[in-house]
C-alpha cells in the first residue's frame, strides 16, 4: 500500500499551504465561487455568471483566505488577479471540483440512471459536419445525457480543457501541449474550396500563387487554418489580400458557394457541401497546408466523468482510424 504523506510532507508539496478537503455544501460552493472569480477576473463577473450576490461571493472568498492563511487574490481597480498562493490554490480547487463531478457521475452509473452532462469545446467547422450528428445519434442510445457545446477557436478549445470548463475538445490543428492527450489526429489538409461553376473548379491541383490571383476568403488569425496559411505565405513570400476575412465558417462557405471566389478551408468544415456537390475542393500542393489535422482532445491524466467517457469512446469509434 502506498505510503501516505505526513502533514509536514504535504506542506512541502504545497509550499507550506494547508488545503482543507471539501467538507460540506457551503465549502463546495465557496470553491465554486473561487473558481468563477479566478476564471472571470472579478467578483462582478462571477456574480453575473452564478446569479449570486457579490457580497456573498466576497464573504466566501474571505473565509477561504482565512483558512489558507494567505491572500488568494490581489484586489485591483479593474478586477481580481491570483496571487502566487492563489495560483497554487486554483490547482487544488480544480482538482476538487472535477473529483466531485466525477463522483456524482459514477454514483449515478452505479444506480443505473444513465444521467450526466458532457461538455464539449469545438471549432465551428466541425459542428454541422460531424458533431451535431454524433450528439444526436448518441442521445438516441442514451437520452438521459445532456450536452453543453461551446463553439470557439482552436486555441481556446485547449484553454477550456485545461481549465476544466470542457471535458472533450474538437479542433483543427490544435496547439501541442503536454497537458493534453490527442486521442485522435485525423489528417485534413487545407484546400481551395469553390463553387462547381468557378473557373478553377476543374483543376486537379493548384499552387498558392494561382489561388491568390483570385478573390479569396480567409479565417481570422485565431483559427488553425489561418496559422497554416500565414506560414505558407511567409515561406512563399506571398502577400494575403483577402476579399473577406471572418471568424465565421458559414461566411467562408457562403462566399465560396455564391461563386464570389475561393475560400481556404479544411474538408471536414464543408463535408456536407462536398457530398451534395454544392462545393468542390481542389488540392493545394503546399506542404505546410497539408499538415492540418482534426484533433480529438482531453486533459492528460484526468479520469473523465462517466457520460463524457462514454461519449469520447463513441467519437473515437466514429472517427476514421489513422
Amino acid at each position: 500500500m502506498p505510503k501516505q504523506p505526513t502533514p509536514h510532507e504535504a506542506d512541502d508539496v504545497t509550499g507550506g499551504l494547508t488545503f482543507p478537503r471539501p467538507r460540506d455544501a457551503q465549502h463546495v460552493s465557496a470553491l465554486r465561487y473561487f473558481y468563477e472569480v479566478a476564471r472571470g477576473g472579478s467578483i462582478r463577473a462571477a456574480s453575473e455568471g452564478l446569479n449570486i450576490a457579490p457580497s456573498a461571493i466576497s464573504r466566501q472568498i474571505g473565509k477561504l483566505e482565512e483558512e489558507v492563511g494567505e491572500a488568494l487574490f490581489e484586489r485591483r481597480a479593474r478586477g481580481m488577479v491570483l496571487t502566487p498562493a492563489g495560483q497554487v490554490y486554483q490547482v487544488y480547487v480544480l482538482d476538487a471540483l472535477m473529483s466531485l463531478r466525477r463522483l456524482h457521475s459514477e454514483i449515478s452509473e452505479l444506480r443505473g440512471l444513465k444521467r450526466g452532462q458532457v461538455r464539449v469545446a469545438t471549432i465551428e467547422g466541425l459542428v454541422t459536419s460531424f458533431l451535431s450528428r454524433a450528439v444526436s445519434d448518441f442521445r438516441k442510445e442514451l437520452p438521459g445525457i445532456t450536452f453543453e457545446v461551446t463553439i470557439t477557436s482552436a486555441d481556446d478549445v485547449i484553454t477550456r480543457i485545461q481549465s476544466g470548463a470542457a471535458d472533450i475538445g474538437l479542433a483543427f490543428n490544435a496547439p501541442a501541449t503536454s497537458a493534453i492527450d490527442y486521442t485522435r489526429r485525423i489528417p485534413d489538409p487545407v484546400a481551395a474550396i469553390m463553387a462547381p461553376s468557378y473557373s478553377l473548379a476543374d483543376k486537379s491541383h493548384l499552387s498558392l500563387r494561382d489561388v491568390l490571383q483570385h478573390p479569396i476568403a480567409i479565417p481570422v488569425q485565431t483559427f488553425g487554418i489561418r496559422n497554416l496559411l500565414d506560414h505558407a505565405c511567409r515561406e512563399a513570400r506571398l502577400a494575403l489580400s483577402p476579399a473577406l476575412e471572418t471568424n465565421s465558417i458559414e461566411a467562408l462557405r457562403s462566399f465560396a458557394r455564391h461563386g464570389d471566389g475561393i475560400a481556404f478551408l479544411h474538408s471536414y468544415a464543408v463535408e456536407n457541401d462536398l457530398r451534395s456537390g454544392a462545393l468542390v475542393a481542389v488540392d493545394l500542393r503546399v506542404p505546410s497546408l497539408r499538415i492540418g489535422t482534426i484533433d480529438l482532445c482531453v486533459l492528460s491524466e484526468r479520469r473523465l466523468p462517466v457520460a463524457a467517457r462514454e461519449f469520447l469512446d463513441f467519437l473515437e469509434r466514429r472517427l476514421p482510424q489513422t
